[in-house]
């Protein structure tokens, strides 16, 4: 009797087996005809192989992402709603969803998918990441900041809510949280499309933040303990930067603040990831040339001037930038104004 068993189960496991290699496949045909810039003949394919494994996730996913490349995003909304109402639907099959609505301009609905997603997967960052940019977009300034603040807490290590608060604190006059947020940013994300953008970001915020002494007294009054014990240990050091924000002078600064506050109560009542990478890298003797790097859109000749000047610290900095992983644990998050 046993053996009458095995056979349908050995038959069961090859169609599983058959069924995968068949889905995967077709994803592959699919994606190299969709790089190709052949949207339907890529479609066509995932539409075939839906005829022998309809309803799998892994074919509606392709078939949503497709028609969205292909601005087909009538269809695609239809394909995500299908997505979402699997007993099976995952994290991704709401992102696909929510990127169609922002696609086509619905930013409410994508709001209200996000929401609906961040419910069932409350611990997932890019879900807060991706809702804040739909009410940001929706004209919910405030609440979008919300969001990404939660995403930093759940998910400390994920770049992209670090990226929209740099962004989102620079616009709206607070440079302490634009600077570190940013700094963090290029940390996890050291080689995107989007560093250089936050380099310049964090640049211009660090004038920003010593354009006046009524800046950081502003934080030093009115800030939550870890900012104000922030501000505070740069204002000790301000007088560094008062000819003017350069990288030379916030290189003097920055390494004045990080002896200072790993020399003190700060270090120990406060853990930052930030303020350890910094001190590794003093340690390292490469501090100088990654204030180089941070900050070459004040002057991006004199950024490659400095460099050829001194290659061999520019090179020793690109390897430990190319090895080292920068990660945040979780819990290490400060509540802020």
């Amino acid at each position: 009797m046993k053996k009458l068993l095995v056979l349908p189960m050995l038959l069961l496991g090859a169609m599983a087996a058959f069924g995968q290699a068949g889905v995967i496949d077709a994803h592959k045909q699919a994606m190299d005809k969709a790089k190709d810039g052949d949207m339907d003949k890529a479609l066509s394919i995932i539409q075939e192989a839906e005829v022998n494994f309809p309803d799998n996730l892994s074919l509606l996913k392709d078939e949503a992402f497709i028609n969205t490349w292909k601005k087909d995003y009538v269809k695609a909304i239809e394909v995500g709603k299908k997505l979402i109402a699997s007993p099976d639907a995952d994290v991704q099959c709401y992102q696909i969803l929510g990127s169609a609505y922002r696609a086509d301009s619905k930013y409410a609905e994508a709001e209200r998918i996000y929401k609906d997603a961040v419910e069932k997967f409350p611990e997932n960052s890019l879900l807060y990441a991706e809702l804040g940019d739909a009410l940001k977009q929706n004209s919910k300034p405030e609440l979008a900041k919300t969001a990404w603040e939660k995403g930093i807490e759940v998910g400390p290590s994920i770049s992209s809510n670090y990226y929209f608060l740099t962004k989102f604190y620079a616009e709206n006059n607070n440079p302490l949280w634009s600077v570190l947020y940013g700094e963090m940013f290029v940390n996890f994300e050291s080689f995107s499309g989007r560093t250089t953008e936050i380099r310049g970001i964090v640049t211009s915020q660090y004038a920003a933040l010593f354009a006046t002494p009524g800046v950081l007294q502003k934080y030093v009054d009115n800030g939550q303990p870890f900012e104000k014990a922030v501000a505070m240990t740069f204002q000790q050091f301000q007088d560094m930067v008062s000819g003017g924000v350069t990288p030379e002078s916030l290189y003097a600064l920055r390494g004045q603040f990080i002896v200072n506050w790993f020399n003190g109560d700060n270090g120990k009542n406060f853990s930052f990831k930030l303020f350890d990478r910094q001190q590794q890298l003093l340690k390292l003797g490469i501090f100088e040339a990654y204030n180089q790097w941070l900050f070459a859109s004040y002057n991006q000749d004199r950024f490659n001037n400095w460099g050829h000047m001194h290659d061999g610290l520019i090179k020793e900095f690109s390897k430990f930038q190319k090895a080292s992983m920068f990660k945040v644990p979780k819990g290490e998050y400060y509540a802020h104004n």
